[in-house]
């Protein structure tokens, strides 16, 4: 079996992907994450569950990333690396002084997602044929959000490091994308929209309401259908699949966001 690498999988978006992924054949997934008892539960409901792997490491830590990769229940001696979907990352606000989040953030969102496709290309370059590189960025990278400068500034450089990478790594047959969610329904997206609340004295279910009026599809896009656009992504990627379909697709940024940045 080809195995994909999804960090931030015990949660959102993540374990709605390795949800989707584990119903192909030919696919074990690799769900990546700090909390364990969280990507177990995730990889418990998964479609044939004893064919995938939780580790437990936090990517921000690059030599703790790179054991686990080597490890033999990670298994990549084993079963080839053909995809990798960065996508751990953490929101919220920051501002300056002696709390600001501004190294937390950076260092898990910008470093963590770095540390992930380094510690990953090795065992990328060890599979044949085309490889697919996905990274989650955000709207948030298209246009600036006051109060925000940490978290904006972390999803702005994934995009930037996706071109580099894109134009580096695609003559080795690994290609690079990232992708730009808008409001998704995920716990960090509810947990933004309850400090908004809390800030303008309103309810969570009245400031809700007001975000998605905003979008022109009028509500949040949930978890399931951005694990849609990854198997988009990485379809071709189980064994014996067609891989040539998406092998000049790189450098690019898929922008789902229920309509609230077009360009």
């Amino acid at each position: 079996m080809n195995s994909i690498l999804i960090t931030g999988a015990g949660s959102g978006i993540g374990a709605a992907v390795a949800q989707r992924l584990s119903q192909r054949e030919g696919i074990r997934v690799l769900l990546v994450g700090r909390r364990l008892e969280a990507l177990e539960q995730v990889r418990a409901a998964m479609h044939t569950p004893e064919a995938h792997v939780a580790l437990s490491v936090d990517v921000s830590d690059a030599r703790a990333l790179m054991a686990a990769l080597e490890s033999e229940k990670a298994g990549l001696d084993v079963h080839a690396l053909t995809g990798v979907f960065a996508n751990a990352g953490i929101g919220g606000g920051n501002q300056w002084g002696e709390d600001d989040r501004w190294e937390d953030i950076i260092r898990v969102n910008l470093t963590g997602t770095y540390n992930t496709l380094m510690a990953s290309r090795p065992f990328l370059n060890r599979a044949e044929g085309v490889k697919q590189v996905l990274v989650t960025s955000s709207v948030l990278a298209r246009f600036g959000v006051p109060g925000q400068s940490a978290y904006v500034t972390s999803k702005t450089g994934l995009l930037g490091l996706v071109r580099s990478l894109a134009v580096e790594w695609s003559p080795e047959g690994i290609m690079v994308n990232a992708l730009c969610p808008g409001w998704v329904d995920t716990d960090m997206a509810r947990n933004s929209i309850q400090s908004m609340a809390d800030a303008q004295g309103m309810s969570f279910e009245a400031c809700k309401a007001q975000q998605e009026a905003i979008l022109p599809s009028l509500r949040m896009t949930t978890p399931a259908e951005m694990a849609q656009w990854v198997d988009f992504v990485f379809s071709g990627l189980g064994e014996g699949e067609d891989v040539a379909r998406l092998a000049t697709f790189t450098g690019q940024a898929l922008d789902v966001n229920s309509g609230s940045w077009m360009g």
